[in-house]
């Protein structure tokens, strides 16, 4: 319940919209958990296969169409996502317009929307969390119902001088030249989502231009009140952000995942072995045969025991090619030295390894810094690079580079995890860092702004709220 609210004026059924993985997925349930067990009623409309964390945490939940393990599928199943060539470059980005672009694909986000709108039509929310990424224009929803909406994001997404772009890496071009960074993406992002927005507008029954008190709807950035679920500890408050605007801290939730775990694992954890995943990214066969030898091959070169995260992608020693000495080198050390595992708890299993090895994605970044111990950060794609610029400005770890550069080969990854390993002073101030963001409260917080933005902010429709706050 909000702190600066009586019960009467906070909002009671809040709907949540979420699109993505598991690390996408994962902060929506524990916001929504954390409303639940306040009183709140809930409801949370998302992509699968991760909705079954809102299973396991008994959040009622609509499932959309649109599944994101079909999404990879379709949009990286043809390609090698660490082929880094011209070519390489070239036939990610047609697939990747294709398939967007495909009436299949389009017909699939229509149907998701009117989805959701039924849904949301049914429930009857008091307040709309919507994502800015992907799923933006479902704010179209909030507006047809005449209701406040919030948007969130797991990165720092809002103009800023403070930091570049979130898709770009931190430190490469001078502070100075950020806000013109934000201007640019002000124009090309709008005209990129437009049409989206348009359908969705269009779906809902309201006006295609305009919001009801005659001014023209905004894609981004945009003026409604928005949280951005990123650890406090690291991103403070940026400058020029009016005060709908905030950084919250992570959504996690304070209670342990349940997780029983093999004694295999158990016993091999004694070790302090090194962790490495690549999380949700997920491509083609030759993809994963390229990423398991950088894996493997990074841990061999170290000589360090490895707890390998088969992921999406399925990484692991049968993806090896055998055919070569080195490869079979490389399964026989494997056999010996990493525990394979599909999946695991990050916030159960990275304290207890000695570095934190990923691609650098918003929930596996949070999760390496609640954990206290130095990452190795080789990303691929969208705010992986952030992530892993930021995690060594801050002297928590070291950014290799991007999967499939020239910087990133089992060489440099060995070498780095022998750097963090051996690194007296980024060890401790990276468990130092661990402890002020374990201590963060980011879904407290967000469910005081949401109570806040509910009864104070002046929304482009007319709204119950407003009308009860007179």
């Amino acid at each position: 319940m909000g702190a600066s609210n009586g019960a009467e004026e906070a909002p009671q059924r809040v709907m949540l919209i979420a699109w993505g993985s598991r690390g996408d997925i994962q902060p929506v349930s524990a916001l929504a958990t954390h409303l639940k067990n306040i009183g709140r009623e809930v409801l949370v409309f998302a992509t699968p296969p991760s909705t079954d964390l809102l299973e396991t945490y008994r959040v009622p939940f609509v499932a959309a169409e649109e599944s994101i393990g079909g999404f990879v599928e379709q949009l990286f199943g043809e390609v090698d996502l660490s082929d880094r060539s011209f070519s390489g470059m070239m036939k990610l980005a047609k697939f990747g317009r294709q398939y967007i672009n495909s009436a299949e694909y389009e017909e699939l986000q229509r149907s998701d929307v009117q989805r959701a709108f039924e849904a949301a039509q049914e429930f009857k929310p008091d307040v709309l969390l919507v994502p800015n990424i992907v799923y933006g224009s479902y704010v179209a929803i909030a507006e047809a119902l005449r209701i406040p909406v919030m948007t969130f994001d797991l990165q720092i997404n809002h103009p800023t001088p403070d930091y570049p772009l979130f898709q770009m890496t931190v430190g490469k071009v001078p502070r100075w030249l950020n806000s013109g960074l934000h201007r640019l993406k002000g124009v090309l992002y709008p005209n990129m989502w437009r049409p989206k927005f348009s359908a969705a507008r269009q779906i809902v029954s309201i006006n295609p231009t305009r919001y009801p008190d005659g001014t023209k709807y905004k894609i981004w950035p945009h003026d409604f009140p928005q949280v951005c679920a990123a650890p406090t500890t690291i991103f403070s408050q940026p400058r020029g952000w009016p005060k709908e605007k905030i950084v919250s801290g992570s959504w996690v939730l304070k209670e342990e995942e349940a997780f029983d775990p093999p004694q295999s694992l158990v016993n091999f954890l004694r070790k302090k072995p090194v962790y490495i995943g690549f999380g949700s990214m997920k491509s083609n066969a030759e993809f994963r045969q390229r990423l398991s030898t950088l894996a493997i091959g990074a841990l061999y070169k170290a000589g360090t025991p490895g707890v390998l995260l088969g992921g999406w992608a399925g990484l692991g020693r049968k993806a090896l090619d055998t055919s070569t000495p080195w490869g079979e080198a490389l399964y026989e050390w494997a056999q010996r030295n990493i525990y394979e595992i599909d999946s695991c708890p990050h916030d159960w299993l990275f304290p207890q390894c000695s570095v934190i090895v990923h691609h650098g994605g918003a929930g596996t970044f949070a999760a390496a810094l609640r954990s206290g111990r130095p990452s190795v950060v080789c990303a691929m794609q969208g705010d992986q690079p952030f992530h892993g610029s930021i995690t060594e400005a801050r002297g928590l770890g070291l950014y290799v580079g991007i999967v499939g550069s020239s910087s990133v080969n089992e060489e440099t990854v060995g070498k780095a995890i022998l750097d963090m390993r051996g690194n007296e002073a980024v060890n401790q101030k990276a468990a130092q860092v661990g402890n002020l963001v374990r201590a963060e409260d980011g879904v407290a917080r967000t469910v005081d702004f949401i109570d806040t933005v509910v009864r104070n902010h002046r929304f482009p429709w007319p709204t119950t709220a407003q009308e009860f706050a007179k």
